[in-house]
């Protein structure tokens, strides 16, 4: 009989999960007008928002001793990303079927997180109104 020992797991320092988190924020904070923000008085949440509409495009959190990234994008796309890369999944606390999950478990996923980050920033923009664009093409005439 062979017996196969799990190697322990392995913990992540508060120091590593600070720099993640930090390199999440600083990813968000690349596109304009972001507003870093604290709602939950719980400092292990970290909401990233538009300045001018508010509106949420990033959750950056602990859980379970590690970060998290919950972001926001369309439903088939979302099909795509959790049947491709396993680290994502469904969002946790959140519409299962306009946000998704990110566990950062490891250096290869800040690429995944960056374009999930840029479409999730996107999505939640203020979008023109038609009668501004109708009197920007009547400027044009």
């Amino acid at each position: 009989m062979i017996v196969v020992l799990n190697e322990p797991e392995r913990r992540i320092s508060m120091e590593e999960i600070i720099s993640v988190r930090n390199r999440l924020i600083a990813l968000c904070q690349e596109h304009a007008h972001v507003i870093e923000d604290y709602p939950f008085g719980d400092s292990e949440w970290t909401v990233m928002r538009h300045e001018g509409n508010r509106k949420t495009f990033a959750y950056i959190y602990e859980r379970n001793g590690e970060t998290w990234l919950n972001v926001k994008n369309t439903p088939e796309r979302n099909d795509y990303l959790r049947e491709t890369i396993p680290e994502i999944m469904p969002a946790y606390h959140m519409n299962k079927t306009h946000w998704i999950t990110l566990r950062l478990v490891s250096e290869e996923l800040f690429p995944i997180a960056d374009r999930i980050i840029t479409e999730s920033y996107r999505l939640t923009q203020t979008k023109p109104r038609k009668k501004t664009i109708v009197r920007q093409k009547e400027e044009e005439l």
